[in-house]
């Protein structure tokens, strides 16, 4: 008769491994420590490393900011917005507890574990949103049916079609 061994109930691995993010390496323990359950916003970065929406809606946008104030790139606003709503954080101010996120900052490509280098606040994503014009808007919905065409491969129907005016 076989035997059947099995596993222990008990078992909690003491670490896990993934690949680098941002040129840091990630590991994931359970010891506490810096603390994030955001894991999530590394998969958005890597989807957006191949995908290049972030800069692609960066270039929709004229940022008429004063250069000497500006603290965030708009790409930097831009990532942290689009990857908390995409990571369920759909409010603005939530961007107040989640700026010194680890793995927010990792995705953000800003040191994870530097309490002086935060994200932007709800504060200045309210600004940056209500600053926003009809025409940036307009070219950053273009921006987002241009890349969903760009999904398609370049001689399918599909593609070929949605390019037609």
């Amino acid at each position: 008769m076989p035997t059947c061994t099995r596993p222990a109930t008990d078992f909690t691995p003491e670490q896990l491994r993934f690949p680098p993010a941002a040129g840091y390496t990630v590991r994931a323990d359970f010891a506490g420590g810096e603390i994030s359950s955001d894991l999530g916003a590394l998969v958005l970065a890597a989807v957006d490393r191949r995908t290049g929406l972030i800069d692609r809606l960066s270039a929709a946008i004229n940022d008429s900011r004063d250069p000497r104030y500006i603290t965030h790139t708009l790409r930097e606003l831009l990532t942290q917005r689009v990857f908390q709503i995409a990571s369920g954080y759909e409010d603005g101010n939530d961007a107040n507890t989640l700026r010194g996120d680890p793995l927010f900052k990792l995705a953000a490509d800003r040191a994870p574990l530097d309490h002086d280098n935060l994200l932007a606040c709800g504060a200045t994503h309210s600004r940056l949103e209500g600053a926003l014009r009809r025409s940036d808007i307009y070219r950053m919905a273009r921006a987002l049916v241009l890349q969903f065409i760009a999904g398609y491969p370049p001689n399918s129907r599909v593609r070929a079609m949605l390019a037609s005016p």
